[in-house]
């Protein structure tokens, strides 16, 4: 039987609350895995680095079905738990692909030479193209992926430990 993805859209900083009202899904049979997929990334607060996560698609929850008779119903404008819900079938999540364990984009590594990225280890590692801007001081990287037909920009952990072989010169 194919796999049905569907793209869950909810207010931004939501993701969680609208993931938890999902497992009735699970339960009937209808989905395989609710996805709210995050990223790591490099925070330095108290002196020292921190790995943190954060939530890569805000606004947006990836539900895997194996069902079909779901889209027989019309689920855009229901109310679950007091909330609107945006369901739409879509492709698979192409950050699926970055994800070691199917949900967190690891950090990625890499160098500068010639003024273009060189990713040396993480996720983005041969993937280089995807990359359309790195902020160096955040630690992070503004890459494009498919979603729904569009394109969408991504932020993903990406640090840069050297430029041009002048490591440790900034």
């Amino acid at each position: 039987m194919r796999e049905i993805w569907y793209l869950l859209k909810c207010p931004e900083g939501d993701e969680a609350d609208y993931a938890k009202d999902c497992p009735g899904l699970m339960a009937s049979g209808e989905m395989k895995e609710i996805v709210c997929f995050q990223y790591q990334r490099m925070m330095r607060y108290g002196g020292r680095w921190h790995l943190e996560r954060r939530t890569a698609l805000p606004g947006c929850v990836f539900l895997d079905g194996i069902n079909v008779r779901m889209l027989k119903r019309d689920r855009q404008g229901d109310k679950t738990a007091g909330r609107d819900v945006s369901l739409a079938p879509c492709e698979a999540p192409y950050l699926r692909d970055l994800c070691r364990d199917g949900r967190i984009i690891e950090l990625s590594r890499g160098i500068i030479r010639n003024g273009a990225p060189v990713v040396t280890s993480g996720p983005l590692q041969g993937r280089e193209r995807l990359i359309r801007r790195i902020d160096r001081h955040k630690r992070t990287a503004q890459i494009e992926i498919p979603l729904a037909g569009e394109t969408r920009k991504v932020t993903v952990g990406l640090e840069i430990y050297e430029k041009d072989g002048l490591a440790g010169r900034e």
